[in-house]
């Protein structure tokens, strides 16, 4: 069984603590004045709360590796540092969910009949593009751009290599770059 060493008042003399009885005493003994330090840092007491009782079980599973001169000093600290990461924790979270928040705000997008046409036409440009590559390229192209194979597969099927296909798609991509984009006035 291991041996606390923890200081009562300032300046007095040391007291030996079992590790068992030391530890739940003084946690019992000092739970309120850890917590309320704890909600000072959080603004929440049961975020408070959480904070150290997680604080004590962390030195509870610490056993006798460490010689700790002063226990509850130490389990203080803790219980700061704890709550200083729960809070970055909790602003950090803040930010990503109050994102999420306003993009359920924002409505769908809806095509309207001009949009359609437009994706329309530039899908007829697109065909027309690819029409004008070797059958093998539009094949490499129409397989792992539209279909969602990877290049390693396009390659398998068409008894390529993988060197090869990704060669193919980039002729293919810069082909159609090239034809779709707005001719200048």
């Amino acid at each position: 069984m291991g041996v606390l060493q923890s200081w009562g008042e300032p300046g007095g003399t040391p007291v030996r603590l079992s590790r068992d009885a030391g530890l739940e005493s003084l946690y019992a003994g000092h739970r309120r004045v850890l917590i309320d330090a704890a909600q000072g840092v959080l603004g929440c007491r049961a975020r408070a709360e959480d904070v150290v009782h997680d604080a004590f079980l962390k030195l509870w599973e610490s056993g006798d590796r460490h010689a700790i001169e002063d226990p509850l000093r130490y389990l203080f600290r803790m219980v700061r540092n704890l709550s200083i990461d729960r809070l970055r924790r909790q602003i950090l979270e803040g930010r990503y969910s109050a994102d999420d928040e306003l993009l359920d705000e924002l409505p769908a997008p809806q095509s309207g009949p001009e949009q359609r046409a437009i994706g329309q036409l530039e899908w007829q440009r697109l065909q027309h593009a690819l029409g004008e590559l070797p059958e093998r390229t539009r094949t490499v192209f129409t397989m792992s751009q539209l279909e969602g194979y990877s290049q390693r597969e396009v390659a398998s099927h068409l008894s390529a290599s993988p060197t090869l296909v990704h060669f193919l798609l980039r002729d293919a991509l810069s082909h159609c770059r090239s034809r779709l984009q707005p001719e200048a006035a």
